[in-house]
């Protein structure tokens, strides 16, 4: 029974029925429609948007049909796998599956936003050694400016002056600029170990 559910939200799906027309209204399936939409972890609440298309051409969804297919369509979709990617990816968790397979689904789903959140973490870290990183270039860059001027010919007394201020400003600076790149290169270490360590302890 599942594999002709399966084959028929197939076709379903193939169709193009996001938006369903009259033709695909007429010779709906709703078992069919409804175990593609359990098998995505849509709500019963999602027929309203079959519903409304329908309604165009005066024909209503077999609301029990329909039921009957999502249900069955959610025990392919209420597997820990599923759950664990759906943390996984940072989406919110849809309370669609029923018990018993509700608790073990939401635990996966769990377990894959603390990967998603350790992720993040990480992300922002390299984002944050990134711009640290070309801070220390631009002041590089400034510091070999400033020094090229400074031995260039013709320069007055007064610039050499401003120039040697200048300059010492900018190392000044770059030593700082080093210290939190260090501090940085640190976090992302930790960030990317605490990473690992979190994904190993899930097998899904």
């Amino acid at each position: 029974m599942i594999r002709y559910f399966f084959v028929a939200a197939t076709i379903f799906a193939l169709s193009g029925c996001a938006s369903m027309g009259k033709d695909e209204c007429m010779v709906a399936d709703w078992q069919a429609i409804g175990y593609e939409d359990g098998a995505k972890g849509h709500a019963l609440s999602h027929l309203s948007n079959h519903r409304k298309a329908c309604s165009e051409y005066g024909i209503t969804p077999d609301m029990n049909r329909y039921e009957q297919g999502r249900l069955a369509g959610l025990e392919e979709y209420c597997i820990p796998s599923k759950g664990y990617a759906l943390g996984k990816s940072g989406k919110k968790l849809n309370r669609v599956c029923k018990a018993p397979l509700a608790r073990e689904f939401e635990q996966a789903w769990s377990d894959g936003l603390k990967v998603h959140k350790a992720q993040s973490q990480l992300r922002n870290s390299e984002r944050k050694l990134k711009q640290q990183q070309n801070i220390l270039d631009d002041l590089n860059s400034q510091i070999e400016d400033a020094e090229a001027e400074l031995i260039g010919d013709g320069i007055s007394r007064k610039k050499r002056k401003a120039l040697l201020a200048e300059i010492k400003d900018l190392n000044a600076e770059l030593a700082d600029t080093e210290y939190e790149l260090s501090v940085l290169e640190d976090q992302v270490l930790e960030d990317r170990d605490d990473l690992e360590r979190i994904e190993a302890r899930y097998d899904y």
